[in-house]
């Protein structure tokens, strides 16, 4: 068995979705009641939504849980661009695992995410030139690397640069054959911490890829808007089933978002403007999505953001889903009971599916 333990539930979604690719089964816990019934058994602890100290304690809940199964290897998938609590949990993790090293490898370099002379780049510009400036919980004012995780004691070396015995470890790439190299450096002495180019690289070298079964969208269908990406709000704004969440949820929206479900047998909720928390947007978002969910009985959910999906099947008491299909990277559709849902990274690309049901 192979244990992931996520920071966010769409990370924990990205890597199922990659298991499925090579074959494997996979189940997501979204608390630490698990089972070790599947190939990948993944665990949501959903820390990079919480203060510092309830994140560290989360995390080594959940490292305390996966190991009791003697996993084959742990994974650790932090966010790609380094956001939330990632040395920190790091090091709690290092010390429940009894390990005195950790290697961490976010780069992406398949979605143009790529760590270059200790620095950040996203399709070749700076970190610091591109939207994650105004993230709303984590906001990036630096690209060295360093200083995104807020410890100078973290060293970032190239695959062939000398490792040392212990300490954290940032590991840099430009290419997929860096990460290939990387996955072939690190060994199972070092704690295992990355995005998902490094895993795909950890599962290649174990096991080949499989065919993807077909699939169609249920309906009625919800898309559930928790991304604060302009690029996203554009496209949005286009289209004619579009609910805006209110600050306050009354019986006046819920009838008006009904009406277009009923309509045109699809919906989106989405966040226009607002003062408000991104905890109470989070916590208003999933209250409206569970009512409206068992009013219209609705069938299958696309949700954006992991947090807001995690807050989300929160409301709606989902703990565990099995994971069917992997639509593209990082957006992956699960099931749990009779409902499908597919949650997908804020700053990733729509999946054609979704393009093409709500143009």
């Amino acid at each position: 068995m192979i244990a992931i333990i996520a920071d966010d539930f769409t990370g924990a979604a990205e890597l199922a979705g990659i298991s499925l690719r090579y074959g494997l089964s996979v189940s997501v816990h979204l608390d630490n009641t698990i089972d070790a019934n599947a190939d990948v058994v993944i665990v949501s602890s959903d820390s990079r939504s919480m203060q510092k100290a309830a994140a560290i304690y989360c995390t080594a809940d959940a490292v305390e849980t996966v190991l009791k199964f003697e996993p084959s290897f742990v994974y650790k998938k932090i966010d790609s661009v380094l956001r939330g609590y990632v040395v920190d949990e790091a090091k709690v993790q290092m010390e429940l695992s009894e390990k005195n090293k950790a290697f961490i490898c976010p780069a992406n370099p398949s979605l143009q995410r790529t760590i270059s002379n200790g620095e950040y780049f996203i399709n070749g510009k700076k970190i610091t030139e591109t939207g994650f400036v105004n993230d709303p919980e984590f906001p990036i004012r630096s690209a060295k690397i360093t200083a995104m995780v807020n410890d100078e004691t973290v060293q970032v070396l190239k695959h062939n640069d000398w490792l040392p015995v212990e300490g954290i470890v940032i590991g840099e790439a430009e290419s997929s054959e860096d990460i290939k190299a990387w996955s072939a450096t690190i060994d199972e002495s070092w704690m295992l911490v990355g995005a998902g180019d490094f895993y795909t690289a950890l599962l290649e070298k174990k096991y080949q890829a499989k065919p993807q079964q077909k699939f169609q969208l249920q309906s009625p269908h919800l898309y559930v808007c928790g991304t604060a990406f302009e690029e996203r709000k554009a496209f949005i704004k286009k289209l004619d089933c579009c609910a805006y969440l209110p600050e306050n949820v009354n019986e006046e929206w819920l009838q008006q978002t009904s009406s277009i479900i009923k309509e045109k047998g699809k919906a989106v909720i989405a966040i226009d403007e607002s003062n408000q928390t991104a905890l109470t947007l989070r916590t208003t978002m999933a209250k409206a999505v569970a009512t409206i969910v068992a009013k219209e009985n609705i069938k299958e959910i696309f949700i954006e953001g992991g947090s807001t999906a995690a807050a989300v099947l929160e409301e709606l008491n989902i703990k565990k889903l099995i994971p069917v299909n992997e639509l593209s990277r990082g957006v992956v559709r699960m099931k749990a009971g009779d409902l499908f849902i597919t949650v997908k990274p804020g700053s990733y690309q729509l999946p054609n599916e979704i393009i093409e049901l709500y143009s």
